[in-house]
């Protein structure tokens, strides 16, 4: 992400200047930084009016001698066309951001008071001192201990793995506490990015965030390893993956390493991919299928209409299905080209076939997303839910001698849902994939 004005910390985090001006209670401007405000008149309507600046302050009265900052804390979303095809800069919402860390700092670096936003991007700094100077500073990290728990951070790979912060002007924090509003903007000026790009490390973090919440659905209990993603407005599409083109940006492809990292796109004018949620939780996808599941893909070129390895086919199709099934969003979309106006979409509940079976990326996605959905069309007359598919990644799938595969998915589904097996076969039908009988798959031909 593009990000021109950077204060580095001594642990190698670089500082967002969140954009806009600061106002207290009476409208008087105490303060101005030197990012540019976004021209897009769209905004969330369950933010409360004070949102509109991207960096407000305001006096709140306090009920003891403890003083406080509360805030909240949001960021600019920019949606795809309605098309499918490109990213709309007239259609940006303002979205909270969630479970990230926020400190309050003096202007020397001392941390005095640390916690994390809530689901509605609201955060309070609590028992802070009077007659201080401080700023509030809000990191592209979450990090939760016990069940449910998390870490995860966005680091820039290009300048020394430093930490995404944005970060408040100046505050005078004296007798009275405080109401600190945060927006990290977009970058966006009405035909180009043109200031920092602070939203983009926490849209990333919105849609990996969204990707957890639907395995907690499932297990309550799930911890999630510990994971690095890497993003920056350097990162474009061409190297081998080498360290040193790591380094420089050079990244291949968004993609999960299998080595706990994520490295996600954020070339401008060529291909970013910070605000294409279903390409981030496909990747993260990867991620869980390292983590929780396993994955026997051996990597390599592959498309919708492509005669793919069982395995290949598997994994990709997983990534693409499990994309619809955590936006609930059958609609996958990739933006990119000269002002982010181009790209591509597929629907992955509904494109039509193309050499459909068992080698076949889009029929196992097509497949995931109609055992998982609650809508009948067609042969799909099945709504598991994601539990279920959740239960066999988690076990069988896991340790399972053969390949991982839709051979030995499918035969663990149907061991652990034995009344619906006929609706499993007619879906699998649709895709001309016979009844599977085991993990072999060795009642299939070859279509």
């Amino acid at each position: 992400m593009r990000n021109k004005i950077y204060i580095l910390l001594m642990f190698f985090s670089f500082i967002m200047v969140g954009c806009g001006e600061v106002t207290t209670t009476d409208g008087r401007v105490i303060n101005s930084t030197g990012t540019s405000s976004n021209n897009n008149n769209s905004t969330d309507n369950s933010l409360t009016n004070d949102l509109n600046s991207r960096n407000s302050i305001s006096d709140i009265n306090s009920s003891n001698d403890k003083l406080k900052i509360t805030g909240k804390v949001t960021y600019d979303r920019v949606h795809v066309n309605s098309s499918g095809i490109g990213l709309n800069y007239n259609n940006i919402t303002k979205e909270v951001v969630k479970q990230v860390i926020v400190k309050a700092i003096r202007l020397n670096g001392q941390v005095i008071a640390s916690t994390t936003t809530d689901d509605n991007g609201d955060y309070t700094l609590d028992n802070l001192p009077p007659n201080i100077d401080l700023k509030v500073q809000v990191y592209a990290q979450m990090q939760k201990s016990g069940m449910g728990g998390w870490d995860l951070k966005v680091v820039d790979n290009t300048n020394s793995n430093s930490q995404y912060v944005m970060e408040s002007s100046s505050i005078s924090l004296t007798d009275n506490s405080l109401r600190v509003n945060l927006n990290a903007g977009s970058g966006w000026n009405g035909s180009r990015y043109n200031s920092e790009r602070t939203a983009a490390p926490f849209a990333v973090l919105g849609s990996i965030y969204q990707a957890m919440q639907k395995v907690l659905s499932a297990d309550s209990r799930v911890n999630f390893p510990a994971l690095i993603v890497n993003w920056s407005e350097n990162n474009v599409a061409s190297g081998n993956g080498s360290e040193a083109e790591l380094r420089d940006g050079q990244i291949i492809t968004s993609h999960y390493d299998g080595n706990q990292q994520l490295w996600i796109l954020g070339d401008a004018n060529g291909d970013t991919d910070e605000y294409d949620n279903h390409i981030i939780i496909h990747e993260w996808g990867h991620y869980f299928e390292d983590q929780f599941s396993r994955a026997d893909s051996i990597g390599g070129s592959h498309g919708a209409g492509d005669y793919l390895d069982i395995r290949v086919a598997f994994g990709e199709g997983w990534g693409n299905g499990w994309s619809a099934i955590v936006t609930d969003d059958p609609i996958y979309y990739d933006t990119m080209d000269i002002r982010q106006s181009n790209g591509f979409f597929m629907d992955i509940e509904n494109q039509a076939p193309d050499n459909p079976g068992w080698y076949s990326e889009a029929s196992i996605q097509r497949i995931l997303y109609d055992l998982y959905d609650s809508h009948n069309d067609g042969a799909d007359t099945l709504s598991l839910g994601f539990k279920p598919i959740y239960d066999v990644l988690v076990s069988s799938q896991k340790t399972t001698p053969a390949f991982t595969s839709i051979f030995s998915f499918i035969t663990y589904l149907k061991e652990q849902n034995p009344s619906v097996t006929d609706k499993i076969d007619a879906i699998l039908a649709s895709e001309n994939i016979g009844s599977i009988q085991d993990i072999y798959g060795s009642t299939i031909d070859n279509n």
